[in-house]
């Protein structure tokens, strides 16, 4: 059978974006012909970032071009012409500069899908901020979590998280435009952002924080405070120093982990009683002190198989990414594969985006050199078609979800926002993420545009009912683990046969089978398997750091050091959206149905894919000085005057020129210790010890209005937190990256816009839904009459609303 994307020519263009190569790989594993635009000599990742270089472009074509020309801009023209996708990650303003801009090219190629990849959106007083991710993610208020432990102000953590959300943003409304075109003929621009890109990392605080508002409570942003009575993850050290992260999000895992470390007496104890919450937190730290101090006991050989033997317990090993590769699901999943380059030989790295039975995705080959292509670019033939413009870009496309939490329903979530019609199976009790930090606030990300449906699944009649749902849907989306779906009536085999062109998805934690396929995971303990813990704070992970501490001092010195941003179920539902995008589409192309495999590990693994990959020669991807300040001088925070803090990024000479102008001291430009890349390297302490009172002389935000004008990465870091930002920053609001809604509980609240902007099919804003809030809609569509329907509820098949 025919690749996914076999037939589609996509053109990527714009230098040193990490967020086009991204999207662009899910294309070309997917079958397109993806062709890179490449300035001469090559683009800036392939020496900036080498080994995301090698992996975020396999499978690509390589053309060179001078677009600053007119001859390159002609060429480019003329591919574009071709097309019929363009992935563009220039500044914005620089392509119509050019005359190759998305309105130009759609104006030649009215059929062309174009999707622009910009920091802060196409316009706005913050449109013109350099689009790294380091200064998005500092803007944005990711970088607010000094007061964490063991230092005031701001931190930094080098992972590219808006390049990776926007990348599959991006890959997902793709795929939505072209659907749309296919039904009319007719392309459209769209707009992606790493702003937006980085939204799903924020699990349910924006909420919170909107609430305390409305309360006349300013709050906090800090997540750690708002939870400081739950434990809903653990980190605990071995007496040889290796860290396990654990996760206890409902009350048996708590059970389970007490029992394996031999603390089950405990449990008796009434300030345990609801473990993972607790009354104060004193006594969620008292329970904490208990496990650290029993775990401290005994080497992780000791206790690894002790772990393993309880799948009620949800734990990784702190690893790096590298070794991540050899994680026996990983392995078994298909999730890492090996392609070899022509100059560094095999490369082991992160397998496709997704698993699918009757289209499998198989990256064919490794990176391209500069210019290494396959000729002509071929028109395809445009579709006759000629419908009316839908409302959204997956308008018409209806998807059951039965699952719980956030990795799986968050991706659903974002498709929902892109026009999806979304039905949410739940039981009495609802989704437990429902209740998990108050009623309906977290889950209001979570159930964002969806209908519930609350049945009993352990009742024939409500199994049957939950079958001719999905009999008349396009896809089904289960996040349990192996074999719960089945038992239910709702396995593989069974809805296949009702419905063959059915689009199933197993969007699981570790996968449907295999080792670790019946263990429970979260969010801490998925992101553990891609390296997070090497990536984010790999320096104080090192058993040397912890050798022959006591409790009290890991406590004291090096757990407070080990505060990650916790990305393991954002990173997933990431993925969770570009895989079932591509389902989507493939269904729609062809009228087939298939089964999709996803889980939270590998769409981790896709976020960490620069450094989850393993060849000879590989240089290490840059990590941050101990203290998290930043990779080097050039790419780190600052504190500036009045306890204001500034993020900088300089990538090149004339950037570090203009930098040297506008603080103020031309001459450290011409100072033979910095007057090239390869000695400011050698002498990156000197730099930042240079630099350190010059931040300090004037505050943050006078220096990002002065650098950015003279075209500095340089911006004032956000201190509230990237919640507040979200919630209240004026920009956001008037450039409609933010939106506002109506809460069915709490009134109108705001939240990130749909993930895509659309030049002719808008996504959608909707509100999220209350347990079984759909029940007596859904069923009459179903065809069941009111008696019918007061009988389920009375018979306990239907749930109503409590």
């Amino acid at each position: 059978m025919a690749d996914i994307c076999a037939g589609l020519n996509v053109l990527e263009v714009g230098s040193g974006s990490t967020a086009t190569s991204m999207a662009g790989v899910v294309f070309a594993d997917a079958g397109a012909r993806v062709i890179k635009i490449e300035a001469p000599g090559g683009d800036r990742l392939r020496t900036e970032n080498p080994s995301g270089f090698l992996v975020w472009n396999r499978g690509k074509e390589s053309i060179e071009i001078d677009l600053r020309t007119s001859a390159g801009q002609q060429q480019f023209r003329h591919l574009a012409a071709n097309a019929d996708v363009v992935i563009e990650g220039f500044a914005p303003g620089v392509t119509k500069g050019w005359g190759i801009d998305g309105a130009s090219l759609l104006a030649q190629n009215p059929s062309l899908v174009h999707c622009a990849i910009t920091g802060f959106g196409p316009t706005g007083p913050y449109s013109h901020l350099k689009g790294y991710d380091i200064l998005v993610a500092a803007k944005a208020g990711l970088w607010a979590r000094g007061s964490w432990g063991h230092r005031d102000g701001a931190i930094s953590f080098p992972v590219p998280w808006g390049s990776y959300g926007a990348a599959m943003q991006a890959t997902a409304g793709i795929l939505g435009a072209l659907m749309v075109s296919d039904q009319t003929g007719r392309g459209q621009l769209l707009d992606a952002n790493l702003v937006n890109g980085l939204d799903p990392i924020d699990y349910f605080v924006a909420t919170i924080v909107q609430l305390m508002a409305k309360k006349g409570d300013a709050g906090s942003s800090d997540s750690r405070a708002l939870t400081s009575a739950s434990r809903y993850g653990v980190l605990l050290v071995t007496s040889d120093g290796r860290f396990i992260q654990t996760s206890t999000l409902l009350p048996h895992q708590g059970k389970a982990l007490c029992e394996v470390a031999g603390i089950a007496e405990c449990l008796n104890e009434e300030r345990f009683a609801r473990l993972p919450m607790f009354d104060n937190a004193d006594d969620a730290q008292a329970w904490e002190d208990l496990l650290l101090e029993e775990i401290r006991k005994h080497d992780l050989a000791h206790w690894l198989p002790l772990l393993v033997a309880s799948p009620d317990i949800a734990f990784e090993v702190a690893i790096t990414s590298e070794e991540g590769l050899d994680h026996p699901q990983i392995v078994h999943n298909g999730d890492v594969i090996t392609l070899n380059d022509p100059v560094v030989g095999p490369i082991r790295q992160v397998g496709p985006i997704g698993h699918f039975s009757a289209t499998p995705m198989m990256p064919k080959s490794s990176a391209p050199g500069v210019g290494s292509h396959g000729g002509e670019l071929v028109r395809n033939a445009v579709s006759s078609a000629h419908a009316l413009m839908p409302a959204h870009p997956f308008s018409g496309v209806t998807i059951v979800e039965f699952g719980s939490f956030y990795a799986m329903p968050y991706g659903v979530s974002m498709a929902a926002a892109l026009g999806a019609r979304v039905i949410k199976i739940e039981d009495a009790n609802g989704d437990p993420y429902r209740v998990a930090f108050g009623q309906d606030v977290a889950s209001s990300k979570t159930t964002a545009g969806k209908e519930s449906i609350s049945l009993n699944l352990r009742n024939a009649e409500g199994r049957a009912i939950a079958q001719r749902i999905i009999a008349s849907a396009d896809v089904f989306v289960t996040g349990f683990r192996a074999n719960v779906a089945d038992k239910l009536g709702l396995g593989y085999d069974e809805l296949s046969i009702i419905n063959p062109r059915l689009l199933y998805v197993n969007a699981v934690g570790y996968g449907v089978d295999g080792p670790y396929a019946a263990r429970a995971l979260y969010a801490q303990a998925a992101q553990s398997v891609a390296g997070s813990f090497g990536r984010q704070v790999g320096y104080w992970i090192d058993p040397a750091q912890s050798e022959g501490m006591s409790v009290v001092e890991l406590q004291a010195i090096i757990l407070p050091r080990l505060g990650q941003l916790v990305d393991g179920d954002s990173n997933a539902a990431q993925a969770v959206m570009a895989a079932l995008a591509l389902g989507i589409y493939h269904q729609r192309r062809t009228g087939q149905g298939q089964r999709l495999m996803t889980s939270m590990i590998a769409g981790n693994a896709w976020a960490y894919s620069d450094d989850f990959c393993s060849y000879d020669g590989k240089v290490p991807v840059p990590l941050n000085d101990d203290d998290y300040y930043g990779t080097s001088a050039l790419n780190r925070v600052y504190e500036a005057a009045s306890g204001s803090w500034v993020c900088l990024a300089v990538r090149n000479d004339a950037d570090f020129a203009a930098l040297c102008a506008g603080l103020g001291h031309v001459d450290i430009s011409s100072d033979i210790r910095f007057e090239s890349s390869e000695a400011r390297a050698a002498n990156d302490a000197a730099l930042i010890a240079v630099l350190m009172p010059l931040f300090m002389a004037r505050p943050a935000g006078e220096w990002e209005a002065e650098l950015s004008a003279a075209g500095v990465g340089c911006v004032a870091v956000n201190l509230q937190g990237q919640p507040v930002f979200m919630v209240h920053d004026p920009v956001m609001r008037s450039t409609g990256l933010t939106v506002t809604y109506p809460h069915p509980l709490y009134g109108e609240m705001v939240r990130a816009a749909p993930p895509v902007a659309f030049s002719e099919t808008p996504g959608r804003v909707a509100p999220p839904c209350v347990r079984g809030e759909h029940n007596h809609a859904l069923l009459t569509e179903l065809g069941y009459t009111v008696e019918e329907i007061s009988a389920f509820e009375a018979g306990g098949v239907v749930i109503p609303v409590s």
